[in-house]
């Protein structure tokens, strides 16, 4: 139950942009600054990359993401080079802000269901930092590059629906610049009581 003051619902914070633009960091950051704040856990059913903190992902098989999806188990989810990522639905009784890292086509379907979501494309400086970054997260060439032509339509495709675009060159501005949206998102919405 909201409190007195407290948005009638809880906002949702859609981060989305490509791989190594940095916004695992930032929703890291402001989840740790701010008790406010919480961070959904995707379920995914790629592979375990040697640098995946314990707690980034719930990894899972094909099998076992499919039977979530076919139970309603996701606000949303998407196909993304070839493994299932997802958004299992939120615990209804947690009034906290939500954060979300998902892909923007994971970000429409949020919209769809929650217009009043405020969604965040983080993006790398330059596509040249980018590879850079994928590359020393261990991504081989051919992935990094694969990432990149992703990014790229990512980007007109955030734009198109509304993101609201942030370059990360600096983390600790970009953590800066996304808490400032959401107070700024938080003090538009309609209070309870």
């Amino acid at each position: 139950m909201a409190e007195r003051g407290r948005p009638a619902s809880p906002l949702i914070v859609v981060l989305s942009g490509p791989g190594g633009a940095g916004k695992g960091t930032i929703a890291r950051m402001l989840v740790e600054a701010d008790g406010s704040l919480r961070l959904s856990r995707s379920w995914t059913s790629r592979e375990r990359r040697a640098d995946d903190p314990d707690d980034d992902y719930v990894f899972v098989d094909r099998a076992a993401f499919e039977a979530r999806r076919a139970d309603d188990g996701f606000i949303e989810w998407n196909e993304f080079l070839g493994c299932y990522y997802g958004t299992p639905v939120p615990d209804p009784a947690d009034d906290r802000v939500l954060l979300l890292e998902i892909d923007v086509a994971g970000g429409r379907q949020v919209l769809d269901r929650h217009a009043d979501a405020l969604c965040v494309f983080v993006d790398a400086p330059s596509d040249a930092e980018l590879y850079r970054r994928l590359v020393g997260r261990g991504d081989g060439a051919d992935r990094a590059a694969s990432r990149i032509s992703e990014a790229a339509r990512e980007r007109v495709e955030a734009a198109r629906i509304g993101y609201r675009m942030l370059v990360n060159d600096d983390i600790e501005t970009a953590v800066a610049e996304v808490a400032a949206m959401i107070a700024e998102r938080l003090a538009k919405m309609p209070d309870v009581g």
